[in-house]
């Protein structure tokens, strides 16, 4: 009986690193993503985002691209900044037009 809380211990010990390494990962990949989306967007356009942009909003869409939001000081006007970047040549492939 105490052989199986231990198996039950180490594998859940188990799960539960392996599932923050790939919390860190992922956050990683997103780092990488919001670097690559903010790099494509002009100077000019830089300066309007408002906060720090390494904290932008990142999600990855169903066909594997990844979507990356920029909140700037033109909201109001204009809408945020949204740009669609391919999952695998980690390119810009879309800056969806603003209002």
């Amino acid at each position: 009986m105490k052989i199986s809380y231990f198996y039950l211990l180490f594998f859940s010990l188990l799960l539960t690193f392996s599932s923050c390494q790939d919390k860190d990962d992922q956050e990683a990949d997103f780092s990488k993503i919001r670097e690559i989306g903010y790099n494509y967007l002009n100077e000019a356009t830089q300066e309007t985002i408002i906060g720090d942009w390494r904290k932008a909003v990142v999600r990855k869409m169903g066909n594997g691209n990844y979507e990356l939001l920029f909140n700037t000081n033109q909201d109001a006007l204009l809408g945020p900044i949204l740009l669609e970047i391919d999952g695998e040549t980690r390119t810009v492939i879309k800056m969806y037009p603003r209002n």
